[in-house]
């Protein structure tokens, strides 16, 4: 029953928000920053109790928590949650973001707090939920579920241009967010339905357990055919070119904590389920057309750090920076290598963070501005004592400075990837250039130069305690990933173990 209540606390959480709303204003605040400290302290306990297990289970190839419960039997659907390193890691990287999250929007939502938080908890909720689903129709189901406070969020609580015709504005693009995650749904749906199908023609069980429908054979036009569903569905959540257009919009209108909770926790669950399903369920087509799609990624790479050039608007340009670093993730998970998978999960976590903090400081930098066209903006370096000093940490953090866990990230993905492709890493390390020129460029336009437009000074060294602490936080855990990666690597070494060797027995099996 431990895994359900990692759903249903912030579930339920929500509801109390909303409902003590009308008594008291600030309590929702307290009650969702409860909820969330909750969360983080059981998911670190979830990973402390996991290490202590982990040694004499290291032969097992099976989950370190379960949870099964009948529920739509008739088609073979259950209530299947199940845990090891990798969903533990995800679990804790989510509680954390949702703390930072409700912390960025302690003084900035001045209307319906309460649903707001509703909202904000549900994503983490449901985010949970595809992190523990093993069903594929619970899966899907959270996968799609998702999508509704998303849109509210940026509905009621995005940036809104005044005076600007429709197609503009905060709705348009919600929609089109809502269009894209709908048409990923869609294709997610008819690629389980034509696996379970398969598996149903071929032992006459009904079931969407993964436990399952991974121990099934395929023929081989039928597994390329489902792996591209499955394929397809997550690339454009994750997202790569040419699937990636909503994302850049959906930053530029989404409020600040909009954009902390896509950048640090959305785009994780297509990585996730990248790793967990596409190579676990389909490894011989995964295998068979892998090069093609590291090459989507190398395109997604150069073409997302030649794009943010052009970008005026500082929350596109990070944007577009973070679709270039997708790129590197969809490379290292085609790669087959176990050192490039570890990379993965560094690289996400710690980019989860350096991004997080990027928006967040830009939030701040459009409290005080204004304004987040970089070309309003100059000489902004000695007006703010502590947003330029932050920003240049973070963005040479995104470079992977080393010291930070960005750094260990890119190195191990890097390292792992070349043992088999060392041609294409050779191609992809040019991009590292791109990417440092346009966060020189984004440091300069911003913060040097001659100032160009009349601000007030003594607003903008207005700060309070909470927005020095948000920063501060982020950087110390960057930089301990940085120092101590190995803490983070023991977590979901035998999980990453287990999908490799699922994948180098179907291979091997194959061959022989």
């Amino acid at each position: 029953m431990l895994l359900p209540i990692f759903i249903m606390i912030p579930f339920f959480g929500g509801i109390l928000c909303w409902m003590f709303e009308k008594y008291n204003i600030k309590i929702s605040h307290y009650i969702a920053l409860m909820i969330m400290s909750i969360m983080l302290i059981l998911s670190v306990a979830l990973s402390l109790y996991n290490s202590q297990i982990v040694f004499p289970r290291m032969y097992d190839p099976y989950w370190d928590f379960e949870y099964n419960s009948p529920w739509i039997s008739r088609f073979g659907i259950t209530f299947h949650l199940a845990a090891d390193g990798l969903s533990v890691i995800m679990l804790i990287l989510t509680s954390f973001l949702g703390i930072i999250s409700i912390l960025s929007s302690w003084n900035n939502i001045e209307k319906n707090i309460g649903f707001f938080y509703l909202n904000l908890l549900w994503i983490l909720s449901f985010s949970i939920g595809i992190f523990l689903s093993i069903d594929l129709f619970l899966f899907f189901f959270f996968w799609e579920i998702i999508i509704f406070p998303i849109y509210f969020m940026m509905v009621l609580w995005g940036y809104k241009v005044k005076n600007k015709p429709m197609c503009v504005n905060r709705n348009f693009f919600a929609n089109k967010f809502f269009m894209y995650s709908q048409c990923s749904g869609l294709i997610l749906l008819c690629s389980i339905l034509f696996l379970v199908h398969s598996n149903y023609v071929s032992t006459h069980i009904l079931s969407f357990d993964y436990d399952v429908l991974r121990n099934i054979s395929l023929n081989p036009f039928l597994e390329t055919c489902i792996m591209l569903g499955f394929f397809l569905a997550f690339c454009i959540k994750i997202p790569i070119v040419p699937f990636h257009s909503w994302l850049p919009d959906f930053h530029t209108y989404s409020p600040i904590t909009g954009s902390l909770d896509i950048s640090g926790i959305l785009l994780k669950p297509a990585v996730y389920a990248l790793l967990r399903f596409n190579i676990v369920l389909f490894p011989h087509s995964s295998y068979i057309y892998s090069n093609i799609f590291m090459w989507c990624g190398v395109i997604t790479i150069f073409y997302s750090a030649c794009v943010s050039f052009s970008q005026t608007d500082i929350k596109r340009l990070i944007a577009y920076m973070s679709i270039s670093h997708m790129g590197f993730v969809l490379i290292a998970i085609y790669s087959f290598n176990k050192i490039a998978y570890q990379g993965i999960i560094v690289h996400t976590i710690s980019y989860a963070l350096s991004t997080s903090a990027l928006y967040y400081l830009i939030g701040r930098l459009f409290k005080y501005t204004r304004t987040r066209d970089m070309r309003s903006m100059g000489g902004l370096w000695s007006d703010i004592i502590w947003i330029p000093g932050f920003s240049l940490c973070f963005a040479v953090a995104n470079l992977g400075i080393p010291g930070t866990g960005n750094f260990v990230g890119e190195f191990m993905i890097l390292l792992g990837t070349f043992f088999n492709h060392s041609v294409l890493v050779c191609i992809v390390a040019f991009s590292l250039i791109i990417s440092a020129l346009c966060s020189l460029v984004m440091i300069q336009k911003t913060y040097f130069g001659l100032c160009s437009q009349n601000r007030n000074s003594i607003l903008i060294q207005d700060i309070s305690i909470i927005e020095i602490i948000i920063p501060t936080i982020l950087l110390v855990v960057l930089i301990f990933i940085g120092l101590y990666p190995n803490i983070i690597l023991n977590i979901f070494e035998f999980s990453l173990n287990n999908i490799q060797t699922i994948f180098l027995n179907s291979i091997l099996t194959t061959r022989l």
